[in-house]
């Protein structure tokens, strides 16, 4: 890229979580969910795809 190009284009920084003051819609601020608790709904479910969850999450 030639030091124009690098010129004219602007860095817009984003917005961390929860931030950003602008008027647009902003991230709701959600507790994490209990794992154990998801993979226990799971297990009832399926138990292979409990079981490939933790193998993922590395639980």
């Amino acid at each position: 890229m030639t030091e124009q190009g690098q010129k004219n284009k602007q860095m817009i920084p984003s917005p961390g979580p929860g931030g950003g003051s602008g008027p647009g819609p902003q991230a709701p601020k959600v507790e994490k969910p209990n794992t154990e608790e998801i993979l226990k709904r799971m297990r009832k479910v399926d138990p292979d795809q409990a079981r490939r969850y933790r193998q993922r999450t590395g639980e």
